[in-house]
């Protein structure tokens, strides 16, 4: 096997460091939860602020977690089948969730 071209080892250089921020954001959003969770009583999750901030917190972790995946999926088709990623789609998500 041969080792990769310069643009391609940057280009895998590049997707790895992206998976490593998503999976640093998704440690956070489960972290963030888990202290919530061990933080509220349920008494404070039925009033209406205390149920909107543990949505936040559901939701912060399930978006984490997607992003994640797909990068994962990015990543293992660079690295394992050679599929070159589309920038645009990157941009795309960083645009929705920004």
């Amino acid at each position: 096997m041969s080792s990769p071209t310069p643009d391609r080892k940057a280009l895998e250089d590049l997707w790895r460091l992206r998976l490593h921020d998503a999976k640093l954001r998704l440690d956070l959003a489960r972290n963030y939860l888990k202290e919530f969770l061990e933080d509220f009583s349920l008494k404070d999750l039925s009033r209406a602020e205390g149920k909107f901030a543990w949505q936040e917190a559901v939701r912060a972790e399930s978006l984490a977690q997607r992003e994640y995946s797909r990068l994962r999926r990015v990543y293992r088709d660079l690295t394992i089948n050679g599929v070159i990623p589309d920038e645009g789609e990157w941009l795309k998500v960083q645009a929705a969730s920004g």
